[in-house]
This record gives C-alpha cells, sequence and structure tokens, in this order.
C-alpha cells in the first residue's frame, strides 16, 4: 500500500492568533495522520502581553507570564525559527535559526500568517536607538534594571537637577499601552524612592506624551477623563496635542519646540508590520495584508492571515478590527475552522469572521482601573479587580494562574523588588554601540 499524502499546514506566528489556530486544528484533526501541522515562532514560548508592564513595576516575576508553546500543543509540531522569506508561488518559507544562523526551508500546502508586528517608530530620529520599547519579556525586564539604575545614580548624585533629569520617566503615546506601563511605572517608582535617601519625592516624575487631544482613546470620553484626573493627582504630567520630533541620549524633544530632560524614552507610540509580512505581494502600502471576510488572502489561495499583520473587515462598522488579543483569539478560532473545510474541500462550509467587542479594560495602578463591559462602564476598585478576575481567567495554564495569583497577594505586603540585573543592561549598551 502507498503511503497517504500527507496535508501540509504551516503556521507563521506563536502569538494568541497563531496559537488558537494551531489548537484548534489539533482538535479537528486530532484522528487523522494525514494531516501535518506546524508551528513555526521565534521564541519557544508565548508572552501574555496584557501584563508586561507588571513586570516592569514587579508585581510580577517575568517568567510566570510565559507559556511555553510546547505545553500547549499535543498535535502539532513546533519550530524555533525566524522566518526570512516568504515565497507564495512556490510555496515555502526560507528560515533560520535565532542561536547559529543555520538555514531551514520549509514547505507547505496551506499557511497560517499571524506574525504580529514590531515597535513602530515611526521615522521619529533617534527613537529605535534611544527609547525603550515595551513589547516583549526582554523589554520589561530591560526597562525595569534602567528605571534601577536611574535611582542609583541619583542616589550618588549631589545636583539637584541632575538628579530631576535621571528621575524623569517620560511615556511616549497614550494608549492603552503607554497608560497601563505609565501607571504601574508611577507606582514602582513612588514604592522604590523610600529606599534612597538622597531622592527627594519632587524629582521624581512620570510624563505621558500623545498627539491626541486625550488619551485611551479606545475608551469612552468620561472614562479616559477619570483617568487621567486620577493619574494627575498621584503627580503624574500630561503633555496631549504633543508631537515628538526627536529622541536623544538625554531628552524628548517636541514638534512645538519643547524639551524634556529624560534619560528614560519609553516608546508605547504604536506598531509596524513584519518587514517579512510587508516585502509580500499581498501587502498595502502599509504593509499589512488585506483579507476577506474568512481572513482569505485574496489571489492567493490556501494562504489566511490573522492578527496584527492582517486587515480584517469588520461589517458593522466598515473599519478594520481592532489589533487586540480578545480579537486575535476568536480570529484564531475561526481561521482553523475555515482552514479546516478547505482542507476537506468543503468550501460552502467556511464561515466568516463577525465579532463585537465584549469590552475594554485598562489598569490605572494602585489598586484602580477603567473598565467598559457590553455597554456598561465601572472605574475604581471595582473595576480593578474585574480586570485581574477576567486576564487571570484568560491566562493559560493553571500553573501559570496560581504563580500570577500568588504575585498579586504577596504584592500586597511585600515591599517592591529593587534588585538591578547589569547584564540586561550592558546587553543594551553593547547594542547601541554597534548602532552607531
Amino acid at each position: 500500500m502507498p503511503d497517504a499524502v500527507t496535508t501540509r499546514v504551516l503556521i507563521l506566528g506563536g502569538g494568541f492568533a497563531g496559537l488558537e489556530v494551531a489548537q484548534n486544528l489539533e482538535k479537528i484533526f486530532r484522528q487523522r495522520d494525514d494531516v501535518e501541522i506546524t508551528l513555526v515562532n521565534e521564541n519557544n514560548y508565548l508572552i501574555f502581553t496584557s501584563m508586561l508592564a507588571e513586570v516592569v513595576s514587579s508585581s510580577i516575576e517575568a517568567k510566570n507570564i510565559v507559556i511555553p508553546l510546547r505545553e500547549c500543543l499535543r498535535k502539532a509540531g513546533f519550530k524555533e525559527l525566524i522566518a526570512d522569506s516568504i515565497d507564495l508561488g512556490n510555496k515555502t518559507v526560507s528560515c533560520h535559526r535565532p542561536d547559529n544562523s543555520e538555514n531551514f526551508t520549509l514547505g507547505y500546502d496551506y499557511l497560517v500568517l499571524a506574525m504580529g508586528s514590531i515597535t513602530g517608530f515611526h521615522g521619529v530620529e533617534g527613537a529605535e536607538a534611544y527609547a525603550f520599547p515595551l513589547k516583549n519579556l526582554a523589554d520589561a525586564m530591560e526597562l525595569r534594571s534602567h528605571v534601577i539604575d536611574m535611582f542609583e545614580m541619583a542616589d550618588l548624585e549631589g545636583d539637584h537637577d541632575v538628579r530631576r533629569r535621571l528621575l524623569t520617566f517620560t511615556v511616549v503615546g497614550g494608549g492603552y499601552t503607554g497608560i497601563e506601563v505609565a501607571a504601574e511605572l508611577n507606582d514602582y517608582v513612588g514604592a522604590s524612592r523610600r529606599f534612597y535617601k538622597n531622592v527627594r519625592s519632587d524629582e521624581v516624575k512620570v510624563v505621558v506624551i500623545d498627539p491626541g487631544d486625550r488619551i485611551m482613546h479606545e475608551m469612552s470620553e468620561g472614562l479616559a477623563e477619570y483617568g487621567t484626573a486620577l493619574l494627575k493627582k498621584r503627580g503624574m504630567e500630561f503633555r496631549l496635542n504633543t508631537r515628538i520630533s526627536r529622541v536623544t541620549q538625554g531628552s524628548v524633544e517636541t514638534a512645538d519646540g519643547g524639551v524634556i530632560e529624560t534619560h528614560t524614552p519609553i516608546w508605547a507610540a504604536g506598531t509596524s508590520p513584519q518587514p517579512v509580512i510587508a516585502a509580500l505581494p499581498c501587502a498595502d502600502k502599509k504593509g499589512r495584508i488585506e483579507v476577506n471576510d474568512y481572513m482569505e488572502v485574496p489571489g492567493f489561495p490556501g494562504v489566511w492571515a490573522l492578527g496584527d499583520c492582517a486587515v480584517i473587515p469588520d461589517p458593522h462598522t466598515g473599519k478594520p478590527y481592532p489589533p487586540t488579543a480578545q480579537h486575535a483569539t476568536r480570529e484564531g478560532k475561526r481561521t482553523a475552522y475555515n482552514v479546516a473545510a478547505s482542507i476537506n474541500g468543503k468550501e460552502g462550509d467556511r464561515r466568516p469572521f463577525i465579532y463585537k467587542t465584549q469590552g475594554m479594560l485598562a489598569p490605572l495602578g494602585h489598586r484602580s482601573a477603567v473598565a467598559e463591559i457590553k455597554g456598561l462602564k465601572f472605574s475604581g476598585f471595582f473595576a480593578w479587580a474585574l480586570w485581574r478576575c477576567i486576564y487571570l481567567g484568560k491566562l493559560p495554564g493553571w500553573d501559570r494562574k496560581i504563580r500570577v495569583a500568588i504575585d498579586w497577594f504577596l504584592d500586597i505586603f511585600l515591599p517592591k523588588d529593587i534588585v538591578q540585573l547589569k547584564f540586561l543592561m550592558r546587553v543594551r549598551q553593547s547594542e547601541a554601540a554597534d548602532k552607531r
């Protein structure tokens, strides 16, 4: 008997969207050996990005918000590789290993693109070289170490103006990510200051810069105003309707001629498409892929795109769906169903992706948050408790849920951790020297 022909499904990207596709395809084809599912990702873990800001503030141990991808997969295979180029005509993907650059070529019959995005610096001079992004676990740990280093340097400094410059932390971007990290950072620096005898409270400041007229545009105006007023009471400064023109090693310059002296510009001002995706012939001018209602790439049968790298039309609004985790997981489930329909030759069974946002939540630090769920609005402690319950429930794996719950419990009673991991700073300094 000849061997059965294997159908190869290749999934690029191990974030919320890609992992959801792999897990649902496993369920659909669990009793079939003729379907080979392979997930490719640069790291062998999924980052629960919604909790990255709490890694910066030492509320959560970094390792507790990463989930090994191999533990999440049973039937599907996993390869820790970086995709270099995609040949849609020959149905191959060129990759290399992250550690030694060994090259690999992977073939496929069906391709799912879920590679997410990278930090977008939007051409601002000096931003990539000097600003701190917050896209992955290394970014969060590096930023935390740098913040502690600023306190250590300030404690040794005798000049008041120099100390103030060292202890000014500037967040560029007033969206969800920017506000979350700014609020957590404000709590962290406020709690850590007491360990440094030569640092005065008026020398520590967190500044948020945003080109819009208010923060958190995704949230209703009333909740955004509540968040602004609450954070201002805690000493934070907001510079709205302000654009960044340049970032240097010791300052952030704005388009209106203003200068904020700081050694810690934190970049939370949006994302850019993955270069591999932007190089595809089906990518639009912004480097993303416009798909149809089934998340198929027009003109390229057997190719789907979802998550941050795709433009998926929302029939309710006529606009693309936002690139959030709650959308990505649901897109992944529907994509898996449609891929299975194509493999089984039942194109008529495909279903369009239609989803209405369930709600938005944003923590504001100090046991407070804002939430808008199915038209209902909450703020303060109840919203904060709601945020923690919902996101703890979404965190994959019972072991991770228990670890994070313990971290949160201990954070109520124990002081903030101010241990400085200097090896992370040496890596950053070496990279900055190479760029120069």
